[in-house]
């Protein structure tokens, strides 16, 4: 006796949840992305194999020097960043005003010698590259602010840990002050950032 075969049926679902749950997430990301700033200048540092990460969890201070020498200076905390500007502006006798400090918060770069703070921060951080605002922080024995900085951010935040980022064209003697920089506050653990390159085959 033949069997009696069951007719099969299509399985439908009912994805009207699923893609509330896709546009709700879409929009919670959207809305809390944080844009990266305009770097002040572009570095392309030399390669290596290494894959370790920088530490995230204690904050980063990143000095980058440019081909041409200059030196900049970012900072992930911005508890660090709050007592960086006050204690600078202190002491080149700058008041800070509101709009002043949300332009330095926004920014997340110092580039520029502490003698500009004023005319620098009363204006937005997109206009500071076109303006030619980024000069550099100066390092060396005569004036050493990049000594200041890491300081104010230190002092702030001592857990705080300290990458270089340097071009592969850079100058080794302005890339030496800076590690003489660190050194001088009893610096001496710090990570050099590259780009990345294959491992060597076996």
């Amino acid at each position: 006796m033949p069997k009696v075969k069951a007719k099969r049926q299509s399985v439908s679902l009912d994805m009207t949840a699923m893609c509330d749950v896709a546009f709700l997430l879409l929009t919670f990301f959207m809305l809390t992305a944080k844009f990266r700033p305009e770097e002040a200048v572009t570095i392309t540092p030399p390669t290596s194999i290494s894959e370790k990460p920088l530490p995230s969890e204690k904050g980063v201070i990143t000095i980058s020097v440019a081909p041409d020498g200059k030196i900049f200076m970012g900072v992930d905390d911005k508890e660090a960043q709050q007592m960086m500007l006050e204690r600078m502006a202190n002491r080149v006798g700058v008041p800070i005003s509101a709009t002043m400090q949300k332009n330095f918060m926004a920014s997340e770069i110092v580039g520029y010698p502490a003698g500009a703070l004023k005319q620098v921060l009363e204006e937005k951080p997109s206009a500071w590259k076109a303006k030619g605002y980024y000069q550099g922080i100066p390092c060396d024995s005569a004036n050493n602010e990049l000594f200041l900085w890491v300081t104010y951010a230190k002092l702030a935040n001592p857990a705080l840990q300290v990458a270089i980022k340097g071009d592969g064209n850079s100058n080794y003697k302005v890339f030496n002050q800076v590690v003489g920089t660190l050194q001088e506050q009893n610096i001496n653990v710090f990570q050099l950032i590259t780009g990345p390159e294959n491992k060597p085959r076996n």
